[in-house]
């Protein structure tokens, strides 16, 4: 049988949850209030509070000894979960009082890890007040998430074609054939070679310039995991031009054709906070991957 509490339209107090817990752990008033730093009256007064408000007694009171009833040990893990609830919401829906708004920003995980950090650093130093969440999402994630507005802004190779939505140009993407010594391209792409997918476009143009050529046992979705392969035990892939640039283990292969890609920042126009959406983006122009 299920006990159903007459709890009110009105919420309870997370306050009283939170003393609810405390007593129920030390079983005790006083102990629950040093540990809450208000007074025992205030306790007590608390615990009296959410019994009327949920129409049940939650602990039975005998001099010296306080336990849990039937009706307070089943509110136990549902009083967790509205206190653990409302922490997620004030973390991810709240703002501390020192900033002015908050905005949701993604892209693919290798774009974050190639190029967005410092750009990310840029922002937060032009705009302190500003809090942001930044995620990695797959593309069609990314256009998805646009579309229900959990994003504000998301940075992608191919905009989404959809009345409504704004798209600018911010940067470009270069990919070359990297290897970790000098060789010959059809050894670079045959022999250890590590595909790396960078979405339907860049698969067309493999396809077209190396057909069969390149048939390999490892496909990867991160550029940092190739990387990281490459330098520890060789081979070659297609990475940022601006990754093997920076890399001395890793070099251009030479004679390997190099594909580029705009990126773009798409919106709604429809974004409540489309002027700072607008803002933000003025700092994330100039990407070169």
């Amino acid at each position: 049988m299920w006990l159903i509490l007459p709890i009110p339209a009105s919420l309870v107090d997370i306050s009283l949850l939170k003393t609810f817990l405390e007593v129920s752990r030390t079983k005790h008033f006083s102990r629950a209030a040093d540990n809450l730093f208000v007074t025992s009256a205030a306790v007590s007064a608390r615990v009296k509070l959410l019994e009327s408000q949920m129409g049940v007694q939650l602990f039975a009171r005998s001099r010296g000894d306080m336990q849990l009833t039937n009706e307070g040990e089943r509110l136990v893990p549902l009083a967790e979960t509205m206190i653990n609830t409302w922490a997620r919401a004030l973390q991810e829906v709240g703002l501390r009082p020192e900033m002015e708004a908050r905005i949701h920003i993604g892209a693919t995980s290798s774009m974050w890890l190639l190029a967005l950090q410092s750009k990310l650093l840029e922002v937060m130093r032009q705009k302190p007040d500003l809090a942001i969440e930044a995620v990695g999402h797959s593309n069609e994630d990314l256009s998805r998430l646009l579309l229900d507005r959990t994003l504000d802004l998301v940075l992608l190779p191919d905009p989404p074609s959809i009345t409504g939505f704004r798209s600018q140009k911010i940067g470009e993407l270069t990919l070359v054939l990297g290897s970790n010594e000098t060789k010959p391209m059809a050894q670079a792409v045959s022999v250890d070679y590590i595909y790396v997918d960078w979405g339907t476009a860049f698969a067309n143009f493999h396809a077209k310039k190396f057909g069969e050529m390149s048939i390999t046992s490892l496909h990867v979705n991160l550029a940092s995991i190739a990387l990281n392969i490459i330098e520890s035990r060789g081979g070659a892939a297609y990475l940022p031009e601006s990754t093997v640039r920076s890399h001395d283990s890793v070099r251009q292969v030479k004679g390997a054709p190099s594909f580029k890609r705009s990126i773009y920042a798409c919106y709604q126009e429809g974004n409540m906070r489309v002027d700072l959406v607008k803002e933000v983006i003025a700092s994330l122009e100039g990407i070169s991957i």
